[in-house]
């Protein structure tokens, strides 16, 4: 066959191409569709047996709490884990329990419940031991709290003063709700050398409280004094008492401004002589510091009721309140609700001591961003208060003294009905968990490749699965650990669809990139962003480039013929 000389030098020059793109490397057109999923996490497999207080039907003294948290850590290490957050004026630890499934080691959502601010209310370490257990044992037997340890932060601290609570044990003090720091309140040089004492030895400072008693038909109330002896032989008694502060009223938020406080060193809601001026507050507020709390719980005895911060006219959120209370109407016994008889939609509650001075919920909502924290006061007993629960030990021309022992029972039940108190209030602790802000997310890509510098367009549909708590900050959508861009908030129970565009730094078929979406509230969620399985770009190799080229060639030789 003779070629005409144009043909030869153009299939020359044709091979001469295919040589030279054997010699390079193969060619990619297109990549492959990017495609996005959550980040899995192994199972966790429960091996632990249900447990059991080692003291139950029983009030626990320090070292029994530190028992009962040790057991706790030992038998689940898989869910627990334990944080000295601080120490006490005498030097015992407080400890923070966290339950979550520790396999899912992103940031979660949080959720609070601290215990026993105040010394003599004992009830609410034992619900806070009981709330710990009831989440392990519920633990992949109940699939709602499974939910909840899997996808938030339980913090859980069963004791904030544990000098006193000793005290309050061993010594029978049940008045006593400050902490132990030591004060000269007589200014004689010595401290504390005359309180209050259980002289009767029947296990209980009796309280006495003296009246005028010049008109019997209507005796005229003047002072109280409590059981004890003359120590110090100044003539006194009970004028230098043990313990300083509050510790509910020593929190840097109105301190000494609201009310609820006094500033006699010897009175119970005596607020310190700085805020955060004691050790046990101190480790409280460092603690707090580090996590954002949407929803929190202080446990307390001393009336059954769930209240809620103040402003200077009442609730701080009075329409979000007032639903929280319709809700626990539903859910807790009538007494917990019942300070709120009264009041309807268009007139809630104005609080008749209007902001709690230096108040742990005062603090929570002004300085910490915690939408809704409750003080939950979990016990009283209004029938160890009835005149007949005072007894007469002088009533002459001049004064009555009445003797009231029922102080125990007033602040806390009788061991054998704490269990039954547990079962009454844990729908509320249940409804914390419930309320805690976090989001239920479904993503997907709307378009974009997977080759570096594609534009991806993702988009996420989110929805916030507390039914009353807002999202509290705006969504963050974050890229390989860079803020890309930030949307709404969400309300309680509510949906919406967030669309953001990422650029790909490198290629996605041999690597991934890290998509997460939250805030400090909600926690973070972790997506992949990657190629898309089976559905790769087109690879063009040198053979295949060249019989390309060749057959285009030809082609176009033949029609220019």
């Amino acid at each position: 066959m003779v070629f005409k000389k144009s043909k030869l030098k153009f299939i020359s020059s044709v091979v001469f191409f295919i040589i030279l793109l054997g010699l390079l490397p193969q060619i990619s057109l297109a990549g492959g569709k990017a495609a996005i999923s959550p980040v899995t996490y192994s199972s966790l497999t429960r091996t632990w047996d249900d447990l059991a207080l080692l003291y139950d039907n029983h009030f626990h003294n320090s070292s029994e709490v530190y028992e009962e948290i040790e057991y706790i850590h030992d038998s689940v290490p898989e869910l627990v884990d334990l944080e000295v957050i601080g120490q006490t004026f005498l030097g015992k630890d407080i400890i923070s329990l966290r339950i979550t499934n520790e396999q899912r080691t992103y940031q979660k959502a949080k959720a609070l419940v601290v215990a026993q601010h105040h010394g003599r209310e004992q009830i609410s370490i034992e619900i806070a031991l009981r709330f710990i257990h009831y989440l392990l044992n519920n633990y992949q037997e109940n699939s709602t709290i499974t939910e909840f340890i899997d996808y938030q932060e339980i913090y859980v601290i069963p004791a904030l003063n544990y000098d006193s609570l000793d005290l309050v044990i061993n010594e029978g003090n049940h008045w006593l709700r400050k902490n132990l720091r030591p004060w000269d309140d007589d200014g004689d040089g010595f401290f504390e050398e005359d309180r209050a004492e259980d002289t009767s030895g029947d296990g209980i400072v009796s309280a006495f409280d003296v009246y005028a008693n010049t008109n019997p038909l209507n005796p005229v109330f003047l002072y109280t004094y409590y059981e004890g002896i003359d120590n110090d032989l100044d003539g006194l008694v009970n004028e230098d008492d043990i313990g300083y502060t509050d510790l509910n009223r020593n929190y840097d938020s109105y301190w000494r401004q609201g009310e609820g406080w006094s500033p006699d060193t010897m009175s119970q809601v005596y607020p310190g002589h700085a805020p955060f001026s004691e050790l046990e507050t101190q480790a409280f507020r460092d603690f707090a510091l580090n996590h954002s709390f949407g929803m929190a719980y202080s446990l307390h005895s001393g009336i059954n009721a769930t209240f809620f911060p103040d402003k200077v006219d009442g609730w701080t959120e009075p329409a979000l309140y007032w639903n929280i209370v319709q809700d626990y109407t539903k859910i807790l016994p009538p007494s917990y609700t019942e300070v709120y008889t009264g009041y309807g939609q268009e007139n809630y509650p104005v609080a008749e001591s209007q902001i709690l001075a230096g108040g742990w919920d005062t603090w929570m909502y002004f300085e910490q961003d915690c939408l809704v924290p409750i003080t939950f006061e979990l016990y009283n007993n209004l029938s160890s208060v009835v005149p007949a629960a005072y007894t007469p030990i002088e009533d002459n021309s001049t004064h009555l003294i009445l003797e009231f022992k029922s102080i125990y029972d007033y602040f806390n039940p009788y061991p054998q009905y704490i269990n039954d108190i547990w079962n009454d209030v844990r729908p509320g602790f249940d409804y914390l968990l419930d309320n805690t802000p976090r989001l239920d997310i479904f993503a997907e890509v709307l378009r974009g490749r997977s080759t570096a510098g594609s534009e991806v367009e993702l988009s996420f549909e989110l929805t916030n699965l507390s039914p009353r708590i807002r999202t509290m900050d705006e969504i963050d959508v974050h890229q390989d650990d860079f803020w890309v861009a930030d949307a709404f908030e969400l309300d309680g129970n509510s949906e919406s669809l967030l669309t953001v565009e990422v650029t790909l730094e490198q290629d996605l078929v041999n690597t991934t990139c890290m998509i997460k979406l939250g805030n400090n509230y909600t926690g973070y969620y972790h997506y992949i962003l990657e190629e898309a399985s089976g559905v790769s770009g087109l690879t063009i190799g040198p053979v295949l480039a060249g019989v390309f080229l060749l057959s285009t060639a030809l082609i176009i030789n033949r029609r220019k013929r």
